[in-house]
């Protein structure tokens, strides 16, 4: 492999270079990525809903989905450890401990995919009844839930991938095999829900099928690639200062994910309960949960890279540098966030009707659920980018543990009770529901503000 390739898809040194170039340069394939990830998901929804199953089709794939949302993102937290310590550790130079977490994370990684799985197929079905899911709804969501656990063991191992390579400041690898992998699915959908009308469950196999080729381009790319680790014996044994370190950082993240994520799930049990057996609310509901993803896209991506960049930064001793990276990546997220909430205040429908059939009247009463819910919750998108990317900068220096009380904090102090009074009073619609959102992150966002401003982010926590 050239040089220049291994510049592109092997190590990076995010301490150095002009600032701003190397965070919108490192950010980009955070961005593109994450799109392309959230594609995962919406072109499910938009299939089922144009081509397969109507309300009740997007309903299941929108509960279905929330329940895999869940574990993904608590894997992802849990394999943030992984970027942290690895870029810790290489931008201080230590080649020695990098090849121990390299190692220690993806031997960690098989036993938590095998774990994850397992658990996931046990409890599909409680998970169906948990949620409330509308009676019309409810098969296709257990077969559409039951099928995508089966792929769990491959998002573990793709996500540990992706953060070791982002440890070393390679955010081009996991494009590469997010995109190709999109394709894939993208491809399969059409195939096995519009032309072997598979409905719910030919998504849900292309969604694991895809899942899988990502993990086997990831690992192509890794022993090709300039990583200097080598699949050998002795660079796969547990060394207990590093799986302290790691769990130190990675619980934390890990659990922060779980738990802000089983509040959304108590909000979808909250909204199907209001739908009264209908499926309108939560098709509606779930519609605009996908384009908000795609709406705080920008701030998740960057909040990623910031992780990465700060690792490094604070590991070379460079933190300067590292707050001067945060607030250019504020400026950028909250700049993009006002555009998106200017989008889905003036135009919501248009948006909502892109993911379902428009020609009926059960199809209407969606897009009226979903603009009441989306003339709310879209104040979040200029609030969450403060929320993500100074949690991105806390997790790089190790602080996961404030990260995760501020979250918590402000989901089971705000968002959570405020949603289920709301849903308690007399006429409440998903406008109430959708305000909880904005409130809890404007609590959060003035926490990690006094946090950053008091600079106990400066002792590094690892």
């Amino acid at each position: 492999m050239s040089k220049n390739a291994n510049s592109m898809l092997g190590q990076q040194d995010l301490t150095r270079g002009s600032m701003l170039k190397t965070l919108l340069v490192f950010s980009f394939p955070f961005l593109l990525a994450n799109f392309l990830q959230a594609l995962y998901g919406a072109v499910d929804l938009w299939v089922i809903g144009k081509f397969g199953g109507g309300k009740a089709g997007v309903a299941a794939v929108a509960n279905g989905g929330e329940v895999m949302h869940l574990v993904m993102s608590f894997i992802m937290g849990l394999t943030t450890s992984a970027t942290v310590l690895v870029g810790q550790f290489y931008g201080a130079n230590d080649r020695r401990n990098t090849r121990k977490c390299v190692g220690m994370s993806l031997l960690f990684s098989l036993f938590l995919g095998i774990i994850s799985t397992v658990a996931m197929v046990l409890l599909s079905q409680w998970m169906v009844d948990i949620l409330n899911t509308p009676d019309e709804a409810k098969k296709p969501a257990l077969q559409y839930l039951a099928i995508c656990s089966c792929g769990v063991f491959f998002v573990v191992l793709f996500n540990a991938f992706a953060a070791i390579f982002r440890g070393f400041g390679n955010s081009t690898v996991p494009l590469i095999c997010i995109a190709t992998s999109c394709i894939f699915n993208i491809v399969l959908d059409l195939l096995l829900v519009v032309t072997f009308d598979m409905g719910v469950s030919g998504a849900a196999y292309a969604t694991i099928a895809s899942q899988a080729l990502s993990v086997v381009i990831s690992f192509i790319f890794f022993i090709k690639g300039d990583f200097n680790f080598k699949f050998t014996k002795a660079n796969f044994v547990i060394v207990w200062n590093l799986v302290g370190k790691y769990v130190r950082i990675g619980i934390p993240i890990g659990l922060q994910s779980i738990l802000i994520n089983l509040s959304f799930l108590f909000i979808v049990s909250i909204v199907n309960k209001m739908g009264n057996g209908n499926s309108a609310c939560a098709a509606g509901y779930g519609i605009v949960n996908r384009l908000n993803g795609f709406a705080m896209l920008p701030a998740i991506s960057f909040a990623m890279a910031m992780s990465a960049l700060t690792a490094q930064n604070i590991g070379a001793g460079k933190y300067d540098r590292a707050i001067k990276t945060l607030k250019t990546a504020l400026i950028f997220t909250m700049s993009l966030g006002i555009v998106f909430l200017a989008g889905m205040q003036c135009i919501p429908e248009f948006f909502i009707g892109l993911f379902i059939d428009r020609s009926n009247a059960d199809s209407l009463e969606v897009i009226r659920q979903g603009v009441l819910y989306a003339r709310s919750f879209s104040f979040d998108y200029i609030l969450v980018p403060i929320v993500f990317c100074t949690n991105g900068f806390f997790i790089g220096s190790g602080h996961t543990l404030f990260s995760m009380a501020n979250n918590i904090a402000s989901t089971f102090v705000l968002r959570v009770p405020v949603s289920y009074f709301f849903s308690l009073k007399a006429g409440a619609t998903l406008f109430h529901i959708g305000l909880a959102a904005p409130m809890a992150s404007l609590l959060s966002a003035a926490a990690a503000i006094i946090f950053l401003a008091s600079g106990r982010w400066k002792k590094i926590k690892n």
